[in-house]
């Protein structure tokens, strides 16, 4: 008996060895997580799109969208479950999407699969309370797969191109029958999309974009913060003195307020990373902006080189330091 639950386990083991190796994708499983994994903003589009010398049109421009991709462990889904959730104009408070994704390879697929599922409220609530590297006791029940709305990627050199299927993810909208159209292009620092709903007898656009530009998200670098307020300067102390310390913005157009109680006024410290289009050398910068909440002029600007570890300002009655972290 006991050789032969040896004998059963060295089966066991060679037929899941010899599957990962006769799985030609999984390797791109691998990297595609580590790059869908972390938090992506269209901030740097957004900027482009308001400047005067932009060439597109009015109704070619974009909403600010911030999306927070979250790897969770539920093992009853899969082994790589994402908790996505989106929101808009840089205000975590304006969620328009909250929802699991599941990466996989399927042998009867050519590529990488991306799974979706809808999440109910008591789920959601369970997410955003145990975001840590506990498993996640989720009410598999009240999870819906969202059928034929699997997204299919595929490594075109450093890049994962990912679709659905034509006209396979299908919504009742109203009277109306849709699908949603949705295309993908993740590489290891960005991520653009194009997702939205067309009319299944006509092909024509329901809900979304009506021109073909994507949404065009780079992956944000944390960085935690410090900003002081000084009523006579940096050395000279008084109890009207105030710090804020390890406050996190993201260097994708992130931006924190700073009550200063000496004089009652709030300011705001953002963070922008930028790849600047219209010049070939010294393009790519980073931007440090404190500014007066209600002004448009800044107070300070600090600018470096991209993808610095720390950058920081004084002003006398004011300092602010970041670090990456």
């Amino acid at each position: 008996m006991k050789i032969l639950t040896i004998v059963n386990c060295f089966l066991i083991l060679f037929t899941s060895s010899s599957a990962q190796k006769s799985d030609p994708y999984a390797r791109d499983l691998v990297q595609i997580v580590q790059w869908f994994e972390g938090e992506f903003d269209n901030d740097s589009q957004i900027w482009f799109e308001s400047r005067s010398d932009w060439r597109g049109t009015e109704t070619e421009k974009h909403e600010r969208q911030h999306i927070v991709h979250t790897k969770i462990n539920a093992p009853q889904i899969g082994e790589y479950v994402f908790y996505v959730k989106k929101y808009m104009n840089d205000n975590p408070e304006a969620i328009t999407q909250q929802q699991l994704v599941s990466f996989k390879t399927k042998q009867d697929i050519a590529g990488i699969v991306m799974e979706q599922y809808q999440l109910n409220e008591a789920n959601v609530i369970q997410i955003e309370n145990i975001i840590t590297d506990d498993v996640i006791q989720l009410n598999i029940d009240d999870i819906n797969i969202l059928d034929g709305c699997e997204v299919i990627f595929n490594r075109q050199g450093d890049q994962f191109h990912g679709e659905i299927k034509d006209k396979t993810c299908q919504f009742s909208s109203g009277d109306e029958l849709t699908y949603t159209e949705l295309i993908a292009i993740l590489s290891e620092s960005k991520y653009w999309y194009l997702d939205r709903l067309k009319l299944l007898s006509t092909g024509e656009i329901f809900q979304g974009q009506t021109h073909d530009i994507p949404f065009k998200m780079r992956k944000a670098t944390m960085y935690s913060c410090d900003v002081s307020y000084y009523e006579k300067g940096y050395y000279g102390g008084s109890e009207k003195d105030k710090k804020y310390e390890n406050v996190i913005i993201h260097n994708q157009g992130g931006k924190e307020w700073f009550y200063n109680p000496i004089n009652q006024k709030t300011y705001g410290l953002q963070l922008r990373e930028k790849e600047y289009p219209f010049y070939s050398e010294g393009a790519d910068f980073f931007m440090m902006r404190f500014i007066e909440k209600g002004q448009n002029r800044s107070e300070v600007i600090v600018t470096s080189e991209p993808y610095v570890d720390k950058l920081s300002f004084s002003l006398g009655w004011a300092s602010g330091a970041c670090y990456k972290q």
